[in-house]
């Protein structure tokens, strides 16, 4: 019987993944991270190590996770692969945020929006920024995560008609701190 490829490991890790079975998700993700590597496929392999920080993130295995991520950054910023880079950066900044390291969450998702601005994803931009908003909110830094919010907002690639009027909310309040 012929071994799996890469592809039909990575397929079958997200399927288990959706089904909640991460155990077995994790193992499938690092056998198709390994297949990647005898590939040579850097980018795949990378892109295995974001899927198994994903899985200890939700297994509380933070530091695992915040290999799994840096390890993951480091190549995809080696490949020249910013989409992904953003998309790892983001994932590092939700850990971060969670286990309450919240500057270094900060710097993630800012990094995270800058290259999705760059890559032209708004849509994941936005997801970034509205984010880094949430964990500002939290961190009671009102004025910060109003203006984030705005530019999760802004970067949005189409607004409905409660968003749109959100938006106008948003910056009748900042304009009464005086920003903008």
């Amino acid at each position: 019987m012929q071994e799996p490829t890469a592809e039909q490991l990575k397929a079958e890790g997200l399927r288990l993944f959706q089904q909640g079975q991460t155990g077995q998700a994790l193992g499938v993700f690092e056998k198709a991270g390994n297949a990647y590597a005898e590939m040579g496929d850097e980018n795949g392999r990378a892109e295995m190590l974001n899927n198994i920080g994903v899985i200890q993130r939700t297994r509380k295995n933070n530091q695992a996770a915040i290999e799994a991520f840096n390890e993951a950054l480091t190549i995809f910023t080696a490949q020249g692969d910013q989409n992904r880079q953003a998309q790892t950066l983001a994932n590092l900044a939700d850990l971060y945020a969670f286990t309450g390291q919240k500057d270094e969450a900060a710097r993630c998702y800012g990094e995270s929006a800058a290259l999705f601005a760059q890559t032209g994803d708004r849509q994941r931009q936005s997801q970034v920024l509205r984010a880094y908003s949430l964990m500002q909110l939290r961190r009671g830094q009102w004025l910060d995560a109003m203006m984030r919010m705005e530019e999760s907002l802004n970067a949005r690639p189409r607004l409905g008609p409660f968003r749109w009027i959100y938006r106008g909310l948003l910056r009748f309040a900042l304009s009464l701190f005086g920003v903008k």
